[in-house]
């Protein structure tokens, strides 16, 4: 591939994956699934029939929805068909107000609403029914949060966008690079292509600060800021990069009004990729260039590690896949070599992989703040030259070895989990 094209591709694939999201992407999937069906709307509504794989129902079960300090599919996909705007997309649910999340409720008690998960679908799927006095709408969601894939209206399509397998695969490229391919192209394309990046920055370091102030959710951020101030931690990188991915995950699990920076298409991942290398970065004097480039790099890791994964797994994504971009990130940034970059991430997966995702809730703060402060450490000692050794149990030959078998262990290895640990939380 011409270094031009993969430039191209690079910038198209962080992007797309790289947008401001109101609240967790899962109960927003199905938010988004009810909005579009809203436009299609003319009657009263009589009933919504939601089915949605286990990923979504696991990650959807247990997290509160923006506005609301409530949770539940079930509600979402109420609010979005009474309430949300398609053309909002990941921040279909910044507009709910009081009438509309009591009207939703009113359904809710009246079992008008119905929620079921369901096998053999996609990982990422919503399949939504609203019957009307007028009419049955019927909405399919799949591959992606806001990727409709057609709109029935009384059995016949009204719309249509089926993703050809061209574009299902079209991260696939990155399985032809090594990370010192993906680290040259990031470290020459034109910086005016990757200011878009400086948003993600500014809009995760806000959540953070608001997370400490604001009470919400588990309040680990402003714990572990206490115990900062009272000289019960310390205040280097790895505390620091803790306590901010802590308290944006507190407001962002929490229910807080607070837009939040994907990567991948989730927010905590955007915040784990994005607030360790600021720390990090800020630590050392770093220009805001290498800051840039370093996040960029972060994003297209992380983005890596998910097309051998999936965009949602049993493990958790803050530790094997946003916590190894991270790494890179810091690594790099810090002068690292492409040994001491992959040594990076080969220390994270020796330590973090395993990992399980038990749905999106508040206690994700403490996961994430795990794998932020972990980040820092694997990528300070890589750069210091202490590298885990290669082919010792999960670990290759190469970082890019290490990930296809984390890979490997995610979709064949843990068949399973998602399934048990579903019924474990119903």
């Amino acid at each position: 591939m011409e270094q031009d094209e993969m430039i191209k591709d690079l910038l198209e694939m962080v992007k797309q994956d790289t947008v401001p999201a109101l609240g967790c992407t899962e109960p927003v999937a199905v938010a988004y699934a009810g909005a579009v069906a809203k436009k299609y709307l003319t009657g009263t509504i009589d009933s919504i029939e939601i089915r949605v794989s286990k990923n979504i129902f696991k990650n959807g079960k247990s997290v509160i929805i923006p506005n609301t300090n409530e949770w539940g599919l079930d509600l979402a996909g109420a609010l979005g068909v009474i309430g949300g705007n398609s053309d909002d997309g990941f921040m279909v649910l910044r507009n709910m107000d009081n009438n509309i999340i009591e009207c939703a409720h009113e359904m809710l008690r009246g079992g008008k609403v119905k929620l079921e998960h369901v096998e053999n679908v996609p990982d990422i799927y919503v399949n939504m029914i609203v019957n009307s006095s007028m009419e049955k709408i019927e909405v399919e969601l799949r591959d992606s949060h806001t990727h409709i894939e057609w709109v029935k209206v009384d059995g016949k399509v009204v719309y249509e966008n089926r993703l050809n397998n061209k574009e299902k695969t079209s991260a696939d490229f990155l399985k032809n690079m090594t990370f010192k391919e993906i680290r040259e192209v990031c470290e020459t394309i034109p910086l005016d292509e990757l200011m878009f990046i400086e948003e993600g920055i500014e809009m995760n370091k806000k959540a953070a600060e608001r997370g400490i102030n604001e009470g919400k959710g588990l309040k680990l951020g402003a714990g572990l800021k206490k115990l900062q101030q009272d000289g019960k931690l310390c205040n280097d990188a790895s505390t620091q990069a803790r306590i901010l991915t802590a308290a944006s995950a507190d407001i962002r699990m929490g229910g807080g009004d607070c837009p939040i920076m994907t990567s991948c298409g989730s927010g905590n991942q955007g915040l784990g990729v994005v607030l360790p290398i600021t720390v990090v970065a800020e630590e050392n004097n770093i220009s805001r260039e290498k800051l840039i480039r370093s996040v960029f790099f972060a994003h297209v890791i992380n983005k890596y590690v998910k097309v051998y994964t999936g965009k949602l797994s049993s493990m958790c994504g803050c530790a094997i896949a946003a916590g190894i971009g991270a790494s890179a990130g810091i690594s790099w940034i810090l002068g690292g070599n492409d040994e001491q970059i992959g040594g990076a991430c080969q220390n994270m997966l020796s330590n973090l992989t395993g990992m399980i995702c038990d749905g999106a809730k508040e206690t994700c703060a403490f996961k994430l703040s795990t794998s932020a402060g972990e980040a820092v450490l694997a990528a300070y000692l890589a750069n210091e030259g202490i590298i885990v050794k290669p082919n010792v149990g999960i670990i290759g030959d190469s970082i890019e070895d290490t990930i296809k078998n984390v890979g490997i262990l995610c979709k064949d290895g843990l068949t399973c989990a998602d399934t048990v640990i579903v019924d474990i939380i119903e």
